[in-house]
């Protein structure tokens, strides 16, 4: 018991620091400079009223086991709010990329998809090569689906035929077809997702 209420003094504090930590960013973004408001956020204050709630069973905590003469518990929830609210904010520069590494598409989903694409342009025989480099460099900028970057392999202009095949296709997951022209100077991009929902940058190719 000794040791088990420290650790979970210790995990209750660091998720209440760094809770705590982004009401108070969300706070401070609210606030108004000369007239101008950068960050239109919840009111005030049902902010502050979260931020209250957040910390005053911390402070009540630290009350008992400081009465109780506990002060390793004490000292563990103070050390650990204080260390999770200040990386908390240190962090906040680095928060978009980590959300976009975990968001990004696996190499395995990645994989999947440009085999699919692939199936098609082999059983098709369409005049497109999937380019693997481009492919993951623009999942890697896009984050929110798997890119696959096809160039055709034959002067002419891109097919409303060359395309429809991959328009009627479902997808396991969210997927952005790029079809560029052998000289790279006209494209098409078709967004498809998994629930069958299809946009086209010219509607043309979609219909």
């Amino acid at each position: 018991m000794r040791i088990i209420l420290p650790i979970i003094a210790s995990i209750l504090s660091i998720g209440g620091g760094g809770v705590f930590s982004y009401y108070l960013l969300i706070l401070l973004l609210s606030m108004e400079e000369r007239g101008v408001r950068v960050f239109i956020g919840p009111p005030k204050s049902e902010t502050l009223l979260k931020l209250v709630l957040i910390v005053l069973p911390l402070v009540v905590a630290v009350y008992v086991f400081n009465k109780k003469k506990q002060h390793v518990i004490k000292k563990t929830i103070i050390a650990s709010f204080v260390a999770s609210f200040v990386m908390s904010f240190i962090l906040i520069p680095y928060q978009s990329a980590i959300l976009d590494f975990f968001r990004t598409p696996s190499k395995h989903v990645q994989s999947e998809i440009q085999s699919q694409v692939q199936h098609i342009i082999d059983e098709q025989q369409l005049p497109y090569v999937i380019d693997q480099k481009e492919s993951e460099s623009w999942t890697d900028n896009e984050v929110i689906r798997t890119v696959v970057y096809l160039r055709k392999i034959k002067a002419g202009d891109i097919e409303k035929n060359e395309v429809k095949p991959f328009v009627n296709t479902t997808f396991e997951a969210d997927v952005k077809l790029v079809f560029n022209d052998q000289l790279l100077v006209s494209y098409v991009t078709v967004f498809i997702d998994k629930g069958k929902e299809v946009d086209c940058t010219n509607d043309s190719y979609c219909k």
